[in-house]
């Protein structure tokens, strides 16, 4: 078990800013669908360094990603 980002999809879709996407250490991880207007997470990819939600919630105020125990399938 471990922690990885997760983005609320209806509330990041009210702001459509993309700001997480840039701060993600781990390449194609932490994506913006443009269609949806929203970010998502590729899960398995996903390290848990938590900078997503630092950058969602601290610097923008926004919380629409937060931190959850995943299990392995």
């Amino acid at each position: 078990m471990y922690y990885v980002a997760k983005v609320d999809a209806d509330k990041c879709a009210e702001y459509k800013c993309t700001t997480c996407t840039l701060y993600c250490p781990e390449a194609n991880t932490l994506m913006f669908d443009s269609v949806a207007n929203n970010a998502w997470v590729d899960e398995d990819r996903c390290k848990g360094c938590a900078i997503c939600v630092y950058v969602c919630s601290d610097m923008l105020n926004r919380d629409c990603i937060t931190m959850t125990m995943s299990t392995p399938d």
